[in-house]
């Protein structure tokens, strides 16, 4: 029987000492044994690049992640070389994100669709399988484009692929992420400094099981949402699912001493996860949530959680403020109802956009 591997890709400047994300919860809450490998990333912009030597270039280069989202392929490469080190027939991959690292999170089951998996011990070969998998056009390119792109891919997947992992099959079992986000920072540098487009990001045509957990009350036009193709979320049913969660981007991913609404998209996440073969350690997530797994939070937590307003200055920052827009149709998570209900009538009633 096949293991999962499990690769846990955290959000921008989320270093691993806090602990406090759901994506850091996840992997603590994860059985780790001979059956269920895990592999833990901080994330962009943080700890500086491994290739800085001094203490400033270290903050250099963690500036530039912050800034412009500079190191992501340093992400995606490490996840990937990890995954081509100790994938063996049979095994199930699982992948989680948060925030950029949610975005991490698309692009390496991307590239695991587009070129596979290499065979053990080609570290040498992950950067030119990463520029393969990178490409300066659409994101999501067009029919013709995608025959060439498939065309001049074969023969490298042929001669330097593992031939025990099958890049046109669902081969990733199980994407969990929270409120993705293609850019994070400061500045609304994209245009200028993201070179490479990391295709099939929005259609994961290679993944089983895909669920996104997106905030509800996120303002920042930077922190605009990553989702999955409405196209692929209409055909494949209950494969794919997103859900609208209340709180702003950190309340859902995880970051404040008030988690009480990050508990619950653990807690809906968790529950997912377990049903796809997620080994959770039961006694760490009832002592975590105070809940078994696939077991309800109480009601209170969605009506007294903290939603943490964000301060005026990102009103400069690109874009400004722009809030999220949900679809007809889209899913909203019990607890927003939760919470409308029960600010009802009270000095400061929840009545988000879009209900």
């Amino acid at each position: 029987m096949g293991r999962n591997l499990v690769v846990c890709l955290d959000g921008t400047a989320n270093e691993p000492e806090t602990g406090s994300t759901n994506v850091a919860r996840i992997y603590d809450l994860c059985v780790k044994n001979d059956d269920q490998l895990v592999y833990y990333d901080p994330g962009v912009g943080t700890m500086g690049a491994r290739s800085a030597t001094t203490r400033a270039g270290q903050a250099a280069t963690r500036a530039a992640g912050l800034v412009v989202g500079y190191g992501i392929r340093d992400n995606i490469a490490e996840a990937y070389t990890w995954l081509m080190n100790h994938y063996r027939p049979g095994d199930r991959v699982m992948v989680f994100g948060f925030s950029r690292g949610a975005y991490t999170s698309l692009a390496l089951t991307g590239m695991l669709r587009t070129v596979g998996l290499l065979r053990p011990g080609a570290e040498n070969l992950v950067p030119y399988a990463l520029k393969l998998y990178a490409r300066n056009t659409a994101p999501d390119p067009s029919e013709a484009q995608e025959k060439r792109f498939w065309a001049q891919r074969q023969d490298f997947g042929e001669g330097f692929g593992n031939p025990e992992f099958n890049r046109f099959a669902r081969n990733v079992a199980f994407l969990g992420v929270w409120d993705t986000v293609k850019f994070v920072g400061w500045l609304n540098l994209k245009a200028q400094f993201e070179q490479a487009h990391w295709p099939f990001t929005r259609k994961v045509s290679n993944v089983a099981v895909g669920r996104h957990a997106m905030a509800l009350d996120e303002n920042r036009g930077p922190y605009a949402v990553y989702r999955f193709d409405p196209e692929q979320l209409a055909q494949r049913g209950g494969a794919l699912a997103e859900a609208w969660f209340p709180g702003v981007h950190s309340d859902v991913g995880g970051l404040y001493p008030d988690h009480r609404l990050a508990d619950i998209t653990l807690a809906w996440m968790t529950g997912e996860a377990d049903k796809a073969g997620l080994q959770l350690d039961a006694a760490r997530h009832e002592k975590m949530l105070g809940a078994g797994v696939g077991e309800p939070l109480p009601e209170a937590y969605a009506v007294e959680g903290a939603i943490h307003p964000h301060p005026w200055p990102w009103a400069l920052a690109g874009p400004g403020w722009r809030p999220r827009d949900p679809r007809p149709g889209d899913t909203f998570h019990s607890s927003v109802r939760l919470r409308v209900d029960g600010t009802t009538g009270t000095a400061h009633p929840y009545r988000p956009k879009g209900l």
